[in-house]
């Protein structure tokens, strides 16, 4: 069985590495990975779909990604009224 079969995601040792970042902010991290184009760096998934897909509250993954914002890992770009952010990894 081919355990890469269906994609995967690689992640920076800047931000897994960083003790500052919490253990949660870094999967959540990872997830995004997953999702993010190799050459942009960027997805479109959607606040609740990262929350019922990781397992958490949408508020939750709101306060994650704000830490992520803080430690200038990720970008969160407003694309308007019912639309999902475009979030670009940064490191």
């Amino acid at each position: 069985m081919n355990r890469f079969r269906e994609g995967f995601g690689m992640v920076s040792n800047t931000v897994i590495r960083n003790p500052d970042i919490s253990l949660r902010a870094k999967a959540l991290y990872g997830y995004l990975a997953s999702y993010a184009d190799a050459d942009t760096g960027q997805s479109t998934v959607s606040i609740n779909r990262m929350a019922s897909e990781c397992g958490i509250g949408v508020s939750t993954a709101k306060r994650i990604l704000a830490e992520l914002v803080k430690y200038g890992v990720i970008k969160r770009t407003y694309r308007g009224l019912k639309e999902s952010y475009i979030t670009t990894l940064l490191k």
